[in-house]
């Protein structure tokens, strides 16, 4: 009953603010050019295994989904794991010096334009020569922009948890990968719930307005997830022809958060979160 109480702050065990002093960005990059070995020190295992199980999957149902044989889409599959299992390993070290930077946003920046920029790049190449060596059939534009959509919510999610000591290598406070994957389902609540809390909290201080853009921001964040995931800018719910305004995702998007957000405001104690 304490975890649920306390968590509004959206942390399990939210840490001691006199053990690790909040850096800056610039502090951040600093300590990664000082210190490069922290990307073999803290290399992630843990994100490593994660990531290319994953990333294995995205692509063997890309390449099932274009009609490819099971010993091919198997391969690429392996071929993914195995670049995913090196570079999310660097990946998960990177953003796991970043993860005391305050404010969050600014890790966020760093790192939603850092790791999918040089993640995809080297994917790119990787699947293409792949592609060229092997005189294969190439599915690599659909399977990109799928990989693309999870590398943009792993590294939301990763620098989520990492700020509360889940998924962390090499440092005090680290854990097993067993009891992290056991504390998962509790992570993905809190990281669920956080936008919602927001949003209430904003409706509890009367600020109407940045409450309505942010619910129409992430109707139109979650249109534009969807158009790339199923390559389709809208849905049709019987033929667009009994309310054409639904064909849209952003609709999808904007209804769910309103309902996620009456739930928040109703039942979460009105307390800030914290990213």
């Amino acid at each position: 009953m304490s975890i649920m109480t306390n968590e509004i702050a959206l942390e399990e065990n939210p840490a001691d603010p006199t053990a690790h002093a909040p850096m800056t960005v610039g502090e951040a990059w600093a300590s990664l050019t000082r210190d490069p070995g922290q990307f073999i020190r803290h290399w992630n295992y843990k994100g490593a295994i994660l990531s290319g199980a994953l990333r294995a999957g995205v692509f063997l149902v890309s390449y099932l989904k274009g009609r490819e044989s099971l010993e091919l889409a198997l391969v690429v599959a392996l071929v993914q794991f195995s670049y995913r299992f090196l570079f999310a390993g660097f990946g998960g070290a990177m953003i796991q010096a970043f993860r005391r930077v305050d404010p969050p946003w600014k890790a966020l920046v760093n790192i939603l334009v850092i790791v999918p920029v040089i993640s995809h790049l080297l994917e790119f190449a990787v699947q293409t020569g792949f592609t060229y060596l092997t005189g294969t059939p190439n599915h690599i534009g659909e399977s990109i922009v799928l990989s693309i959509c999870v590398t943009v919510f792993s590294a939301l999610f990763s620098l989520f948890i990492m700020r509360r000591n889940v998924m962390i290598v090499g440092e005090e406070g680290s854990r097993s990968l067993l009891s992290d994957i056991i504390r998962m389902p509790l992570m993905i609540y809190y990281f669920m719930a956080f936008i919602p809390n927001e949003i209430a909290m904003m409706i509890r201080r009367r600020k109407l307005v940045p409450a309505i853009l942010t619910v129409l921001g992430w109707g139109v964040f979650s249109h534009m997830i969807c158009w790339a995931v199923t390559n389709k800018f809208s849905w049709t719910y019987g033929g667009g022809k009994i309310m054409p305004v639904v064909r849209f995702w952003a609709v999808d998007g904007i209804i769910l958060m309103i309902l996620a957000t009456f739930l928040a405001y109703l039942f979460l104690p009105p307390k800030e979160s914290h990213f």
